[in-house]
């Protein structure tokens, strides 16, 4: 695959070490969970390899992102087979990517659709370097068309930032989730310096001879640059590709501005809002890098921070405006029993965890 490269090192200490992140651009395996699986990790070794120490998938990678179902109507026969393809967390094939990620030595952020049961959910999980799953998080709303095949994630879903390699604040959302003002201020709230954003592909349409910006690479791309611009953070901003190739089995044959393929922006910003990777073509594989010095999240901070202060003036005024968070999830309670912990990262390991108050 190819890669591309910058490095930009703080000049404030001599001594730090910047932390090297990778972005995934690249196309799924479409519909085929083992191949999807062997793609995920043979895009894992790559990245570190070259040196990465955090790599960003895009959303749904795993099996790829449904995106006739902005197209066309319902389809039992293709979301049979997409759900049959989803990728279940306690499954051989989760377990071989943990693997993958602590033989590799790298945190991997992937995006993939879920499968619990009978039903989907558009999810993200944090892995650290030894392949322990740090962040379990479910898109806390789906967006349009998605709700009628995914569902709502639990409260704890809000959580959305770990501490990551050497301690910087990691953090992930999918898609326009970044379209949700209150959910980015809690991640910000939350401390986050490196964010993951991770997209499907976007290919604008065109409705009555006008193309639809909102859908397109260009609009939402900048709302990824916007929450490294608003939330002083790093962001690595991976997307999806499609290849002419495989309109047919997207089943976007027909469409317009799709059977053309493309669909990527993959992109790192820095806290100031600058893209610091080199633009890529819309049709292009790729995994892009750069280096993150958290002193550089303090400069931009400077000047604004959306928590804290605004030059002398405070932005955050809880006297006036206040978020109100409740990232405890409400379990099922059989009569009679005591509560159980149903927080996601519980459920996945079988373990206590505390939940921030």
């Amino acid at each position: 695959m190819k890669s591309a490269n910058l490095f930009e090192r703080s000049t404030l200490h001599a001594d730090v070490q910047a932390v090297r992140v990778a972005t995934v651009q690249a196309e799924p395996a479409w519909w085929d969970l083992k191949a999807g699986v062997s793609k995920t990790i043979s895009i894992i070794k790559e990245a570190a390899a070259n040196g990465a120490e955090v790599i960003g998938f895009p959303e749904s990678f795993i099996p790829g992102y449904p995106m006739v179902i902005w197209t066309h109507g319902f389809n039992p026969e293709f979301l049979a087979k997409f759900k049959a393809n989803a990728l279940d967390v306690r499954s051989d094939e989760f377990k071989s990517i943990l693997e993958a990620a602590k033989n590799a030595g790298i945190w991997v952020v992937l995006g993939f659709t879920e499968r619990e049961a009978g039903t989907m959910y558009g999810a993200q999980v944090i892995i650290n370097a030894q392949g322990v799953v740090v962040l379990h998080r479910r898109k806390i709303k789906a967006t349009g068309q998605e709700r009628t095949i995914w569902g709502d994630g639990p409260a704890d879903s809000i959580q959305s930032v770990v501490s990551g390699p050497d301690g910087i604040k990691l953090g992930a959302l999918n898609c326009w989730e970044h379209l949700q003002p209150l959910l980015r201020y809690y991640g910000y709230h939350q401390g986050v310096q490196l964010q993951i954003s991770s997209w499907p592909l976007f290919l604008s349409m065109k409705q009555d001879g006008h193309t639809d910006f909102q859908s397109s690479g260009e609009g939402n791309a900048l709302q990824a640059q916007f929450t490294a611009l608003e939330g002083q953070t790093f962001v690595i901003s991976s997307t999806q590709i499609l290849r002419p190739e495989n309109v047919e089995i997207c089943g976007l044959t027909g469409v317009s501005g799709w059977e053309k393929g493309g669909g990527g922006f993959a992109a790192i910003y820095g806290p100031d809002g600058k893209q610091l990777t080199p633009p890529t073509q819309p049709d292009e594989e790729t995994i892009l890098y750069a280096e993150v010095d958290t002193n550089q999240v303090l400069v931009a901070k400077l000047l604004a921070d959306p928590v804290g202060h605004y030059f002398s003036l405070s932005s955050s005024r809880p006297d006036l405006l206040s978020l109100k968070a409740n990232p405890r999830p409400h379990p099922f309670v059989t009569e009679g029993e005591p509560e159980a912990d149903a927080t996601l990262l519980r459920r996945l390991h079988n373990i206590p965890v505390e939940i921030p108050l």
